[in-house]
C-alpha cells in the first residue's frame, strides 16, 4: 500500500513524528501490518494516469529497514494491608512515575535529563508515604505504585490497569503525583483538585502545612488527561494528579521542565518536604473516609465509576 500524502500539515513535520523511533506496549497481540506499506510525498503524477488508463505500473523502492527491540522495563510494586477489619478489602493507590526522558540534546555541554522535579519528588512521595503507612496504618488498605515509561506514553500505567494486582473496584481513589515542576512555593496545584469529591481534604491538607490549593492552570493544555491519573480514571476511579505549585507554564517552569538544568542540587527542599507532608496527609484522610468518594456529577468519567462500581 502506498498512501500520496496530500494533507495541509507540513510533510516534514509529519515524517520527523511517524518516523522517529518510538515504543509501544506489548499486549500479546502483532501490531505489525502483514504487507508493505508506505507514505510519500511524491506525487506518482504520471504512474497515477497509467493506472488509470488500465497499464501495469512498476515502482521500486529503496529502504533502509526497521528494526524492532523488545525491552523489559518494571513497574513497582507494594502493598500494605489497612487496619480495619471491615474496610481492609478497599484499597486507596499511591503511585507516580520513576521514569524521566534520559539523555538527549545537549544544553550548555550536558546531555543528561536528571529529572529532579519530573518525577524524583513524586517517587519521593511515594516512597515517603509507604514509610509513614508502614508506621501508621489507614483503615483501608494501600496500593504503592511507581510506574515505568510514562514518559514514553502513560504506557506503565496503561500495562498496570490490564494486568492490576488487585481488583480495580476495590479501589476507592488514585492519589497520583507528578507535575513539571514549580513556579510557586506557596502552593499546592491539583489537577482535578474539584472533580473527585475530596476537595475540602486536599484544602486540609495544604493548610496544615502552610500552602494553598489551587486547580488547574491551564486547562485548554488537557493536563488532566497527560499523567498516569487517567488511566485510573478511564476505568471509572477518581484519580486527580496532586503537582507541585504551578501558577502558568512560564519562563521559570520552562527552563527546567524537561531540561538537563533539572538538577536535585537546585530544588528547594523545605518547599519538597511541606508538599509531600500535605500528600501523605491527603492520602490518609481519603484512605480513612467512612464513605468512597465519586467523581463531581456529570463529569466524563462518572459513567465509567458507575460502570465499575455497580453504582447509580
Amino acid at each position: 500500500l502506498i498512501e500520496i500524502y496530500k494533507g495541509r500539515f507540513p510533510w516534514s513535520m509529519l515524517k520527523g513524528a511517524l518516523g522517529r523511533e518510538r515504543t509501544i506496549l506489548a499486549d500479546g497481540d502483532d501490531q505489525s501490518l502483514n504487507f508493505p506499506y508506505a507514505m510519500v510525498e511524491y506525487a506518482f503524477t504520471e504512474e497515477l494516469e497509467d493506472l488509470k488508463s488500465g497499464k501495469e505500473v512498476k515502482i521500486k523502492f529503496e529502504n533502509s529497514g526497521a528494526v524492532n527491540q523488545a525491552l523489559v522495563s518494571n513497574n513497582v510494586v507494594g502493598f500494605l494491608e489497612g487496619s480495619d477489619a471491615s474496610m481492609k478489602d478497599e484499597y486507596i493507590i499511591v503511585s507516580a512515575h520513576y521514569d524521566h526522558v534520559g539523555v538527549g540534546r545537549a544544553v550548555d555541554g550536558d546531555s543528561i535529563y536528571n529529572g529532579a522535579r519530573d518525577n524524583a519528588i513524586g517517587t519521593e512521595a511515594v516512597l515517603s508515604s509507604a514509610r509513614y503507612f508502614s508506621k501508621n496504618p489507614p483503615k483501608r488498605s494501600v496500593l504503592f505504585l511507581a510506574f515505568t515509561a510514562e514518559e514514553m506514553g502513560l504506557l506503565g500505567s496503561d500495562f498496570y490497569t490490564k494486568n492490576p494486582v488487585l481488583p480495580l473496584n476495590k479501589c476507592i481513589f488514585n492519589m497520583n503525583t507528578d507535575g513539571a515542576g514549580y513556579n510557586s512555593k506557596e502552593h499546592i496545584t491539583v489537577i482535578g483538585h474539584d472533580r473527585v469529591g475530596v476537595l475540602d481534604i486536599f484544602e486540609e491538607s495544604g493548610k496544615a502545612v502552610g500552602l494553598t490549593i489551587i486547580g488547574d492552570p491551564v486547562p485548554e493544555q488537557g493536563l488532566f488527561d497527560r499523567s498516569d491519573n487517567v488511566n485510573f480514571a478511564k476505568h471509572g476511579i477518581p484519580a486527580p494528579t496532586y503537582s507541585p505549585g504551578v501558577t502558568a507554564f512560564d519562563e521559570e517552569l520552562l527552563k527546567y521542565y524537561h531540561q538537563p538544568a533539572d538538577h536535585p542540587e537546585i530544588l528547594d527542599y523545605g518547599y519538597v518536604k511541606k508538599y509531600i507532608q500535605a500528600f501523605i496527609f491527603s492520602a490518609e484522610k481519603i484512605a480513612n473516609l467512612s464513605t468512597a468518594p465519586k467523581w463531581k456529577a456529570g463529569d466524563k468519567y462518572e459513567s465509567a465509576y458507575k460502570e465499575l462500581y455497580g453504582s447509580e
